[in-house]
């Protein structure tokens, strides 16, 4: 049996990505007006496009998630195990990114890697207290050092 070498908290918010690919400021509040203006969600593609990459070094890794849509569907996919800590509802919102991170937190993780825009961020941060936080970026404009360069980045990282 391997040896737990470090437990992640992993999340992804579904929405998160749409509004800047079709000339809104993130998608905060406009997800309605981006699904109108053609924009499809596109956060699980690039969480997986980490996760596949993850999955050949995981070994080791003890991973705590939401389910469903912000991130147990994407893990299964990828063939990774994890253990489910937060059910998140239908229509997930950055109370649930709240929440599931609290849920990380209690299972004394030691990163938190999530898949999302700035307002992602800001929640995964006002929660995680001084546990590290990595991004895998999920819009086209993310300025911000919290994110890797790209989903494979952050899976290196």
């Amino acid at each position: 049996m391997a040896t737990t070498v470090g437990k992640i908290g992993f999340l992804i918010n579904p929405i998160a990505g749409m509004g800047g690919a079709v000339g809104l400021k993130g998608t905060d509040g406009l997800a309605g007006q981006a699904l109108a203006r053609g924009a499809k969600p596109q956060a699980a593609a690039r969480a997986r496009s980490c996760l596949h990459q993850l999955s050949r070094e995981a070994e080791g890794l003890l991973i705590f998630a939401a389910s469903n849509e912000m991130g147990g569907r994407a893990l299964s996919e990828c063939g990774l195990h994890y253990r489910e800590v937060y059910q998140a509802p239908e229509n997930c919102g950055p109370q649930d990114t709240k929440a599931a991170c609290r849920a990380f937190l209690e299972k004394g993780v030691d990163l938190i890697l999530f898949c999302g825009g700035d307002g992602t961020a800001r929640d995964v941060a006002s929660i995680a207290g001084k546990v590290p936080i990595l991004g895998i970026p999920a819009g086209v404009k993310m300025h911000s050092g919290i994110f890797a360069i790209s989903p494979q980045a952050a899976a290196e990282l």
